[in-house]
């Protein structure tokens, strides 16, 4: 490191060209022309030495001020990053493993070093990678959008990506259990297989219905829509169809013929959308106890819902539209 920014030649002048001015001054008030001419030659030779001196210390001195402001910003970064890196801990991470020679699940514990930023699925993604390449683990976005990591945490049914360890590890008990969700079947370790929930979300046929087919393809110009007729369905299209109120939901582990909240939650988003023109009909085509009527209310499909959407309360108030309707009921049935 550089002791001074600038050289011995850059402070004589600041010191030598105000000295070298005085010395001629005097010696004009003296009246001694001999010195004057001495003195002036030296100026010119010292401003010359000093003016070059100068501009070869101000380069320098930038280049040398441009590498200390980088070392500063690299080692301010260090220093805020390092710590939050390494304050962290060792945790166990223990993987329910379906076993097909005994047909049971075997408890495999990990153990993984997690910072305050980790998630599960960058644990496991961890565990893949550099402990045990066997685990399946299925994921896409990261980011809590496509809802490919379902799976049941400490016995909860979360998104691997939006859950943090440290969180859970210090709210609950200091250990992270996983094991696939249970309302679908197993494909292996924590992924599971979703035909049939797609199923039944195809059932309730989750598009736009309108009576000119033709119009959805050949229109001029968009459905028009006020902000209140928005907001009446918009809280029930924010399913990402990540599964995880079907796991959840009591009914669904213990009836596999109820349709599940997900497809009536987004049944009833259909149906209060007013570009919808199927109407009742949504409504009558639930009216079932495989449908509406096989929810008990539990809300646990609500509370699993990592995207705030509420399949319970929107199969209540489906129950009350159909029994604000019963009498038109009996029209449908001979109609269809």
């Amino acid at each position: 490191m550089r002791s001074s920014k600038y050289s011995i030649f850059t402070y004589a002048s600041m010191i030598g060209v105000p000295a070298l001015l005085m010395l001629i001054l005097i010696a004009m008030i003296s009246g001694y022309e001999m010195y004057i001419n001495l003195f002036a030659y030296v100026l010119v030779i010292a401003l010359l030495v000093f003016s070059t001196t100068g501009l070869i210390d101000v380069f320098l001195h930038k280049k040398y001020d441009g590498s200390m402001k980088k070392a500063h910003v690299e080692s301010e970064i260090k220093s805020n990053t390092e710590p939050m890196l390494k304050k962290g801990s060792e945790v166990d991470i223990i993987v329910k493993r379906f076993n097909g020679s005994s047909h049971n699940f075997d408890k495999v514990t990990y153990k993984f070093f997690a910072n305050k930023f980790t998630t599960v699925l960058d644990a496991l993604l961890g565990i893949k990678s550099h402990q045990d390449s066997t685990l399946a683990v299925r994921c896409n976005c990261r980011m809590g959008i496509c809802g490919s990591c379902g799976m049941v945490i400490n016995g909860r049914p979360r998104l691997a990506c939006e859950t943090n360890i440290m969180e859970i590890a210090d709210s609950e008990g200091g250990r992270i259990e996983i094991s696939p969700m249970m309302g679908h079947l197993l494909l292996k370790d924590t992924v599971t297989e979703f035909t049939d929930f797609f199923e039944r979300h195809k059932s309730v046929k989750p598009s736009l219905y309108r009576k000119n087919a033709k119009e959805k393809y050949s229109t001029t110009k968009e459905y028009q829509q006020s902000s209140e007729e928005l907001d009446k369905f918009l809280p029930y299209s924010y399913c990402i169809m990540c599964g995880l109120c079907l796991d959840a939901c009591p009914v669904v582990n213990s009836n596999p013929n109820f349709i599940g909240p997900q497809a009536l939650s987004q049944s009833f988003r259909y149906y209060r959308d007013s570009r919808d023109q199927k109407g009742k009909r949504r409504l009558f085509e639930v009216d079932s106890n495989e449908g509406v009527w096989g929810c008990e209310f539990s809300g646990s499909c609500s509370k699993a819902c990592p995207k705030g959407v509420d399949p319970a309360t929107a199969i209540q108030l489906m129950k009350g539209e159909l029994i604000s309707r019963i009498a038109e009921k009996d029209d449908y049935a001979e109609k269809k």
